[in-house]
């Protein structure tokens, strides 16, 4: 392992203990000397993981005395096999990932400051009407219609997708759409990207299917490691990849529509996720648009385009496929409020979305620019890649900075940052995924300088 990751590794594993009951409240802690000597480690490591754990409140320091353990009835809450999702029990407020950081790159944001929302209630109001009484009854566990109308309208006008609303299966999220097709699927074995978007290892491995980790290379997934696996479907985000950025050229949705085209019961999960921000180049079509076998299940999400808590995604499934889930008995219905499904119909209907996404796309360009062109300055010590689209780019620190160092830096300039190595452990570089979406554009310039000013020399 990395030096650069010791002290993260050491961070993990001591909180897991304390969380595990191996410690109880009021117990003593090592000292970091000899936790060190005893480890092997240096001081330095040593002391890195205790302030974490210090910060977190796993911990607490009396002074000539030492460390000691918590009141466990205030730390979080967490399942040994959860370590992403963290919910304090405390009666403080809610941490929302800002709390304690003044400058924040958080990957899951949007920027709430242009939403339409005087316009948004208007259609909330309407949908609340007298006259709507009917949406009170159990809707169509598919999704509302209206709904799925004005989504094939615009994947068809945006996308090159070409599909008909029956094809299409409203969801509460990917999680819940990409658990719903490994049962469409006959759970097939997988193909993902390595890195990857982390939810579909969780349903994968929650429903004990195996999958193969697949390299991903600037130019897309590696078509060696899919033509030599013995696993029917694969599952790849090629207009913006996750986490890399990385864009998968034409020649490669090429190769990979023919791969699917060489089996009947092959077929390409392309997660589309925030396609609807590509910024500097001629949009490449989606993998849907290039198929002409019916071989691409198409999935996306309203999460970027409007905002996260909407809780709407959807997928596009190949006719073939619709028949089966059709026959599927069981099946988990919907759960997206039908109210929510029809506001969001009537928004798009109206024009108000595609005006939405035109204002966003310049919004995030313009910040994008910003932060990158501050960055530029700096190129002989850092290298931005992923940059053509979507809402996070990753950097790469080249001027000799540790990962430990970078983000002892960031920590005292009240930076977040997130270390790419938390989507790949085996990333060997000093190298962060950052997410600008949610920052405010009057705050661009100082959340960069404060980047420059940690990951610089």
């Amino acid at each position: 392992m990395s030096k650069s990751h010791l002290y993260i590794n050491l961070y993990e594993n001591l909180k897991r203990q304390i969380i595990e009951g191996q410690y109880s409240s009021g117990d003593k802690f090592p000292s970091k000397r000899a936790l060190g000597q005893h480890l092997s480690l240096s001081n330095t490591t040593i002391e890195h993981a205790y302030q974490f754990l210090l910060d977190e409140g796993y911990i607490y320091s009396k002074p000539r005395s030492g460390y000691f353990v918590s009141d466990i009835e205030t730390l979080p809450i967490i399942t040994k096999n959860n370590t992403h999702t963290i919910q304090k029990v405390t009666n403080e407020h809610s941490d929302d990932g800002k709390t304690h950081f003044k400058y924040a790159f958080n990957v899951s944001e949007i920027d709430t400051e242009y939403f339409p929302m005087q316009q948004f209630r208007k259609y909330a109001r309407d949908v609340f009407d007298d006259n709507q009484i009917n949406l009170l009854q159990h809707a169509n566990p598919d999704g509302d219609w209206s709904l799925r109308q004005e989504i094939a309208h615009y994947l068809f006008n945006s996308r090159g997708v070409s599909c008909h609303p029956e094809q299409i299966i409203i969801g509460s999220s990917t999680e819940q759409l990409i658990n719903l097709l490994t049962d469409i699927l006959n759970k097939e074995q997988f193909n993902i990207e390595n890195p990857s978007y982390p939810p579909i290892k969780q349903v994968l491995d929650k429903k004990q299917i195996s999958y193969m980790q697949v390299p991903v290379a600037q130019s897309g997934i590696d078509m060696s490691y899919v033509n030599k696996s013995q696993n029917n479907i694969t599952y790849v985000t090629p207009s913006h990849q996750f986490p890399t950025g990385y864009v998968m050229n034409l020649k490669k949705r090429i190769q990979l529509i023919n791969w699917a085209r060489q089996s009947e019961e092959r077929y390409i999960i392309e997660d589309d996720y925030d396609s609807e921000f590509r910024y500097f180049e001629k949009p490449i079509p989606a993998l849907q648009s290039l198929d002409t076998e019916d071989k691409v299940i198409y999935m996306s999400t309203f999460s970027k385009s409007l905002f996260p808590s909407c809780r709407i995604a959807y997928l596009v499934l190949p006719k073939k496929l619709l028949n089966h889930y059709k026959s599927i008995e069981n099946k988990e219905g919907n759960t997206v409020p039908t109210h929510m499904q029809k506001i969001i119909a009537n928004f798009m209907q109206s024009g108000s979305f595609d005006r939405h996404l035109n204002k966003m796309r310049k919004v995030y360009k313009n910040k994008l620019s910003l932060i990158t062109e501050k960055l530029k300055k700096y190129e002989d010590q850092l290298y931005i890649d992923g940059a053509l689209a979507g809402m996070h780019f990753t950097l790469t620190v080249t001027n000799g900075l540790s990962l430990e160092q970078c983000l002892l830096n960031a920590k005292n300039n009240s930076l977040k940052i997130t270390p790419f190595s938390l989507y790949d452990p085996t990333e060997s570089t000093v190298k962060f995924i950052l997410g600008f979406g949610g920052i405010p554009y009057s705050q661009i310039e100082a959340h960069a300088d404060a980047l420059i000013k940690s990951l610089c020399q």
